[in-house]
């Protein structure tokens, strides 16, 4: 059958425990490579990833570092780059539109199609 230890281990307590200098200072090591490949995979990406030439990741990680915020502002930008194509092809057309009423005349003169008109003219002048 089974045999119970008579003393049943109590849960040890961390409030009290003793410390190994020379075991902090193999962790602190360990902690301070995998520090430095973290950030050297951070570096990677935010140095190759531009934004007009601009390091905009490093300028968001200026401002935080909370996992919630950044996953939050990856899907806006995520969202915003679906978006922002119809408002620049929008923008486009509009001042296309805005430019013709500014100077209608030289919008007819560049862009018109008189080869009707100039036949019908040469019909007039000689028919």
């Amino acid at each position: 059958m089974f045999e119970h230890p008579e003393n049943i281990s109590k849960v040890q307590s961390y409030d009290k425990f003793p410390f190994s200098s020379k075991a902090s200072l193999e962790i602190q090591s360990e902690l301070k490579s995998q520090l430095h490949t973290l950030n050297e995979r951070i570096e990677k990406i935010v140095s190759n990833v531009l934004v007009g030439d601009m390091p905009m990741i490093r300028f968001v990680l200026q401002t935080s570092h909370d996992k919630i915020e950044l996953k939050k502002f990856a899907k806006a930008v995520d969202r915003i780059a679906d978006l922002i194509e119809g408002v620049d092809q929008l923008e486009s057309k509009l001042k296309v539109i805005e430019f013709a009423q500014e100077d209608p005349q030289w919008f007819a003169l560049a862009f018109g199609d008189f080869s009707q008109e100039i036949d019908k003219d040469i019909n007039e002048i000689f028919g």
